[in-house]
């Protein structure tokens, strides 16, 4: 028999959860904000709004606090854009749009009052549930001869003269006479 979490049997044992279908049993009158016409549905007004709110003192303040103590740029992101998704101020689809630009502006402003931030735990260690490992770059005289060999004839290769020029910089050319035919009203 597998042993349980205490914690885990603690929480599924609770029944304050909703069952499965009973948002069909809600009043239909009273909708929850997420369930209703979204307030933003343009990301440039997305991100003017999440900007402006992220900068007021009582938001800002808090935010940084959380980076400097070791949030990371993305469980911030995360959790401003999730808030808003809650709220109704957009749908999922431009929860994703606005990831990036959210990211870029919490890094904005942690760089601009110096603090240093981390945009993803193990961001380059595991990707995938793989380890990645970065291969070492040789020194070039610990090599093979034939390695070396050819490490040389590329860069004894001489590459041709590239143009100087634009293609659409330059004057198509011209095409050759010809002698229109004659169009069909026009012959005999």
């Amino acid at each position: 028999m597998e042993e349980t979490i205490p914690a885990l049997d603690e929480y599924q044992g609770k029944m304050d959860r909703p069952i499965p279908g009973q948002s069909l049993t809600e009043d239909p009158d009273i909708r929850q904000p997420y369930e209703s016409a979204t307030e933003f549905t343009v990301a440039q007004e997305a991100i003017d709004y999440v900007f402006a709110t992220m900068t007021e003192e009582e938001n800002y303040v808090p935010l940084m606090q959380s980076i400097v103590e070791g949030s990371t740029v993305m469980e911030a992101t995360k959790v401003i854009l999730f808030s808003g998704f809650n709220e109704g101020k957009w749908n999922p689809d431009l929860m994703l749009l606005l990831m990036e630009p959210i990211a870029y502006m919490i890094m904005g402003l942690a760089e601009r009052i110096g603090i240093e931030y981390v945009v993803q735990e193990d961001d380059e260690e595991e990707a995938f549930g793989v380890t990645i490992q970065r291969p070492e770059l040789a020194d070039p005289s610990e090599l093979s001869e034939e390695t070396q060999d050819v490490m040389g004839k590329v860069e004894t290769v001489e590459l041709p003269e590239l143009q100087k020029d634009s293609m659409l910089a330059r004057p198509p050319p011209e095409a050759p006479p010809s002698e229109a035919p004659p169009s069909l009203m026009q012959r005999q």
